[in-house]
């Protein structure tokens, strides 16, 4: 299989008077994956009874640094946030961000304006 494509949720930006409802998608055993423009914030929600991880993929940057967020624990029950994050450093040969994590997690992704 493949990675799954994560749909992505735009801001509402500071002059609108109307909020976004949030829409979580369920993780896959592959993977899943969003365009990169490096003004995302991605949402782990964990609506799980025990707690479970997720890793967000890094690439070699220009300094030649990579770290994941690898491995980060999303306790249950809980919703957690990660990002902005940079193309350099972060954005796939492919133009995505990658995330890896266990299938009882949901994931959101934010756009911001």
């Amino acid at each position: 299989m493949a990675r799954q494509e994560l749909t992505k949720i735009t801001s509402p930006g500071g002059y609108s008077n109307t909020g976004t409802a949030l829409t979580f998608t369920a993780q896959i055993a592959d993977g899943s994956m969003f365009r990169a423009t490096g003004r995302e914030l991605v949402l782990v929600k964990n609506p799980d009874s025990s707690d479970h991880t997720v890793t967000i993929q890094s690439v070699e940057d220009r300094y030649n640094r990579t770290e994941d967020i690898s491995s980060y624990n999303v306790p249950a029950g809980e919703t957690h946030i990660f990002g902005v994050f940079p193309l350099h450093g972060w954005q796939q040969s492919d133009g995505n961000i990658y995330i890896n994590g266990e299938t009882s997690l949901e994931l959101a992704i934010i756009t911001l304006k």
